[in-house]
């Protein structure tokens, strides 16, 4: 063994805080069984990839609702490197309360970028991504055993369904005071955090054209969202109570 490959530091430290923090708490290990599902009348979903023999091997079920195909709750059993337990931790944590069709559109950076502490700063090195395509492979399993299961139409559903938005006390410190590129560039930051990742699961997005007089932000809607009429409704409500509770409580938002 050369020095350099003894002196490199542990995998660990290369670990983002929420990588750290599912890996020592996950909640959602574990597995549901037909008796789960008959209890609460849900539909039992299973999904699976990897093998003992690849070292690395993922079990997903999930508990749906027969009615409309919302995943009510989530579990997941790992074995392989550590790096599984927190991407599928976070993977239930994205799925929980969307379809089964929304979640078989979750895509490896989705996760990723769910578990940064930083936007410009990825959650574990490049190594540890190829545990993502197990997870979304398992996803897609699950999902499969699924269909059938009727999606409710023209269902509306926020971003980021029965999640609660932690309020800064008084919006972003001195934001009134930014000039208006900074301004632009908190708002960004803060829609990168808290609702692109699940706009994105509906195959949409959402793009900041204008601030204006500091208070009145301009977004215009893309892919899905486009036709989507919960775009006008509860999407465009969540993203406005997120700005107030991140940003400016005196913050608008306008689609255009």
């Amino acid at each position: 063994m050369t020095l350099q490959a003894l002196t490199k530091l542990f995998p660990w430290s290369y670990f983002s805080k929420k990588v750290i923090l599912r890996i020592d708490t996950p909640y959602c290990g574990g597995v549901f069984s037909e008796k789960d599902a008959e209890e609460r009348e849900l539909h039992l979903a299973k999904g699976s990839f990897g093998s003992i023999e690849d070292a690395n091997l993922i079990l997903i079920s999930w508990l749906v609702d027969k009615q409309d195909g919302v995943i009510i709750d989530a579990r997941f059993q790992v074995f392989g490197n550590t790096v599984l337990i927190a991407c599928c931790e976070a993977a239930c944590e994205l799925v929980i309360g969307k379809n089964y069709d929304q979640a078989r559109r979750m895509h490896t950076d989705l996760i990723e970028k769910h578990l940064r502490d930083k936007n410009d700063t990825p959650a574990f090195l490049e190594e540890g991504m190829s545990s993502l395509r197990y997870v979304v492979e398992a996803i897609k399993e699950a999902s499969k055993s699924c269909e059938g299961i009727p999606l409710q139409e023209n269902y509306i559903a926020p971003p980021l369904m029965g999640h609660s938005v932690d309020v800064v006390e008084g919006g972003w410190p001195g934001f009134s005071d930014l000039p208006l590129k900074q301004k632009l560039q908190v708002i960004e930051q803060v829609l990168n955090e808290e609702v692109r990742p699940f706009i994105e699961m509906d195959a949409g997005g959402v793009e900041v054209i204008n601030l204006i007089e500091g208070k009145e932000v301009v977004i215009a809607y893309q892919g899905s969202c486009t036709s989507c009429h919960s775009a006008t409704g509860a999407t465009l409500s969540y993203i406005q109570q997120v700005l107030r509770a991140k940003v400016d409580p005196a913050i608008t938002v306008t689609p255009v």
